[in-house]
């Protein structure tokens, strides 16, 4: 466990993942995924630390994916936890990510702890997607919510938590802290502008101290992927600001 979560991490301790599990439930084709081998190897040329993605993508894309650290999203609740996890091992997995909705009239809490356990059996990490009463219960995303959400998740044997930002560092602070365990900020539906999404990153890990971000839609639907993914990286692991950062949106980068 401790081995595959120092792979996991980088030693600034910032994680970039990006995040590409949304072929498992999109209904229309994403240009971007329908290229998903080319999107990774441009993800890892412009600075990505690790991927999120289904079983299926995993085994399709290992050489893309390359040397990054591997994150298999998989069901909360998929028919034979087990088999799961001995099958996310197979393809190279170094953690496993489950969505949890803290909160809400689904059993995935329970059902999560039962797949934490397994994960724990067979030591390889457990992240946990915490979104208090789904994602169309907006009135459950307060910072109070996120918070207690995220340790929930924890107690169900998290190693690392994916959350959302609160909206700004004073409050998300607190989500950090009362998780207990390192927090990566999801980046959620598609933001206005680039200078938005890298406020985000920079707000979230240098200012609050949140342990990374898990961002897919704002990466993979911005016109050059692989700009945009450098800028991300700039900002966690070069010491960049936003506008500096914002300036290699517009510089020559790997596409």
């Amino acid at each position: 466990m401790k081995r595959r979560m120092r792979r996991l991490m980088p030693a600034d301790g910032h994680l970039f993942i990006v995040a590409m599990d949304h072929t498992s439930f999109l209904d229309a084709p994403v240009p971007a995924l329908a290229k998903y081998g080319e999107t990774c190897a441009t993800a890892v040329a412009n600075g990505a630390d690790a991927f999120l993605v289904p079983l299926g993508s995993a085994t399709l894309y290992a050489e893309q994916i390359g040397p990054a650290a591997l994150i298999a999203s998989v069901p909360t609740s998929p028919p034979l936890l087990e088999h799961v996890v001995e099958r996310a091992l197979a393809v190279g997995a170094d953690a496993l990510k489950v969505m949890v909705y803290p909160f809400g009239e689904d059993n995935s809490v329970n059902e999560a702890g039962a797949l934490g356990a397994m994960c724990a059996r067979y030591g390889l990490p457990y992240i946990a997607e915490t979104v208090p009463g789904g994602f169309g219960r907006r009135d459950l995303h307060t910072p109070e919510k996120i918070a207690a959400g995220a340790r929930i998740g924890v107690e169900m044997g998290a190693d690392m938590i994916k959350t959302f930002y609160t909206g700004d560092p004073d409050t998300m602070r607190l989500v950090i802290e009362n998780a207990g365990v390192p927090v990566v900020v999801l980046g959620g539906p598609k933001m206005n502008s680039a200078r938005e999404v890298l406020q985000v990153v920079y707000d979230a890990v240098i200012v609050a101290g949140a342990s990374g971000v898990a961002f897919g839609t704002n990466i993979w639907t911005h016109p050059a992927p692989g700009k945009m993914t450098a800028a991300i990286a700039a900002v966690l692991h070069d010491g960049a600001s936003v506008d500096e950062a914002l300036a290699r949106v517009e510089l020559p980068a790997a596409v």
